[in-house]
């Protein structure tokens, strides 16, 4: 009855919209994240906007398991809820597509609002207060920096486009940390920014929050805050990895289940069927030289450990001392370098 329940329920499974499926998953690895939540949170609340989350972005189903989850993961244990549905910009769980080179499907991206960052901020018990500001054509506004700084802002009825972000931080022991950043500024770290190139980007949908953000992420290393808030922040615009806390592992016996005992989610194995007879093999498409070059360069960064397109465009950045936000743009002369490099560097390691 074992094997015939477990068969019932991976059909069962297998009928599953991609929504639901996760929704499945979610409830299987609900314990392990609850785990992780401070004891303020509601946990009800929390399943409630996760469930919320993955309906209101059907296109996290198409990403990996591991990354839906440990961007969950990340948003619970920073205390956090998602803002994905109550938009009150503390955290955003976005299927931005960055590739994973093992599976091939896209993995969902944990971003930071900056409010959430403001709040994590806070929680340190040494600020006084901090805000973010924006600045538009038409308001008043002059700063100084130095031995007589000081910061005016006074808005005006009929703002204009916007020309500056600022932050403010008082601390309680009377001190104080200002940072102002101009558009041009702004701008170019929006081009820097790997979520920035997908349509669906904070950047696109809230520009002045992403702006806001940025400015006191400038600010974050000269502001007092613990090390995880700290990590987080340096991890923003990334997939967190908790795969350690959520992959299942086989128990003796050939069972498999979780570290913590509990089942994973059991493969029904496949029928036995008749041999199929040998069949002429089909003729494959032609590979241009171009798609070539690009499947040797994605094998080689595998062979070093690179497991997504972010982190070898990290490198081909370097290479080619230019920003490069995704491999499938690179020219058959930049992919001829790229490989060249790749090729010497291993070679140096022999």
């Amino acid at each position: 009855m074992g094997q015939l329940a477990t068969q019932a329920q991976n059909r069962q499974l297998a009928q599953m919209t991609p929504q639901q499926n996760m929704r499945k998953l979610l409830d299987r690895s609900w314990d392990r994240i609850k785990a992780v939540m401070p004891k303020e949170m509601n946990p009800q609340r929390l399943y409630q906007m996760y469930i919320s989350t993955i309906n209101r972005e059907p296109a996290l189903a198409d990403c990996t398991v591991e990354s839906v989850l440990s961007c969950f993961m990340r948003c619970t244990s920073l205390g956090l809820e998602p803002s994905n549905v109550n938009g009150l910009g503390m955290a955003y769980i976005l299927p931005f597509g960055n590739k994973n080179y093992r599976t091939g499907q896209k993995e969902a991206t944990f971003i930071l609002g900056y409010r959430g960052i403001i709040d994590l901020a806070r929680r340190s018990g040494q600020l006084r207060d901090i805000s973010a500001r924006a600045v538009h054509e038409g308001d008043e506004f002059d700063y100084a920096y130095g031995l007589d700084e000081h910061l005016n802002h006074v808005p005006c009825a009929k703002p204009g486009k916007l020309t500056h972000v600022y932050m403010v931080a008082n601390f309680k022991d009377g001190g104080h940390y200002m940072q102002v950043m101009g558009i041009d500024e702004i701008n170019a770290a929006m081009k820097r920014s790997p979520s920035a190139r997908k349509p669906t980007s904070p950047w696109h949908t809230d520009f002045e929050a992403m702006a806001k953000k940025t400015v006191i992420r400038r600010a974050a290393p000269y502001l007092p805050m613990s090390v995880e808030t700290k990590e987080a922040i340096a991890d923003d615009d990334r997939t967190p990895d908790y795969s350690d806390l959520l992959d299942p592992i086989v128990m003796p016996g050939g069972d498999a289940e979780y570290a913590d005992g509990s089942d994973a989610i059991d493969v029904e194995p496949a029928e036995e069927t008749e041999p199929e007879q040998p069949q002429q093999p089909e003729a494959q498409p032609e590979v241009s030289p171009l798609e070539a070059k690009r499947a040797e360069m994605i094998r080689r960064f595998q062979a070093l450990g690179v497991a997504s397109d972010a982190e070898a465009c990290e490198t081909i950045t370097k290479i080619l001392n230019r920003e490069v936000k995704a491999s499938d743009e690179l020219t058959e002369a930049e992919l001829d370098k790229v490989l060249g490099q790749l090729k010497a560097s291993v070679k140096e390691g022999e």
